[in-house]
């Protein structure tokens, strides 16, 4: 766990790495999770499903595949003849995902972007776009190709607290913040 996080009322979590700044709101449920810096997971999300067989087995039931499926109080297997372990989600730096919404496992979110409440991502998300649906899908891009470039390298997510603190009135504006982080940049490479 990372610094100032926070994590409500009746949340489960396993396998999760939470980066600094972020929270997860009550009765959430994350699995074999990896979560960057400032991201807001809202109410009675879901990430890190295991999956189950559509092809070629007759039943999805986990006993006619896995000996080892908590869900099964009989199991017909002594062997795993299907892989049902949940895969690794990656979620990047300030992703709010609302409430509700559906991760199966697996996917990658990208920084900055935002995840409507009651979608389903069976899909890889690209930085700083909004996503929405079932199956979700790209509603629109927060920021132009040029202010996305310059958010992705400004790696603002990783300045010190101080750093932010002085430069917080630009966080309230892409324009501002962008001379900002044009500013920090230039001192970055004069430093190197």
């Amino acid at each position: 766990m990372g610094e100032y996080v926070a994590i409500l009322n009746g949340v489960c979590l396993k396998q999760v790495s939470l980066g600094n700044f972020s929270y997860v709101s009550d009765n959430s449920r994350l699995l074999n999770v990896s979560i960057e810096n400032f991201c807001s997971i809202g109410p009675n999300v879901q990430v890190g499903l295991a999956p189950h067989p559509s092809r070629t087995f007759i039943s999805t039931y986990p006993a006619f595949y896995s000996h080892s499926n908590e869900g099964c109080p009989l199991r017909f297997r002594e062997d795993k003849i299907f892989d049902d372990s949940i895969p690794k989600t990656s979620i990047g730096n300030d992703v709010w995902i609302g409430a509700n919404v559906i991760i199966p496992g697996g996917v990658q979110i990208g920084t900055g972007a935002i995840v409507a409440a009651g979608s389903v991502v069976v899909k890889d998300v690209l930085p700083y776009s909004v996503m929405g649906g079932n199956p979700a899908g790209i509603v629109r891009f927060r920021f132009s190709d040029e202010e996305i470039k310059m958010l992705l390298e400004s790696e603002w997510w990783d300045w010190p607290i101080e750093k932010i603190r002085s430069n917080v009135e630009g966080f309230g504006n892409i324009e501002r913040f962008m001379q900002i982080a044009h500013t920090c940049m230039d001192e970055r490479r004069t430093d190197s």
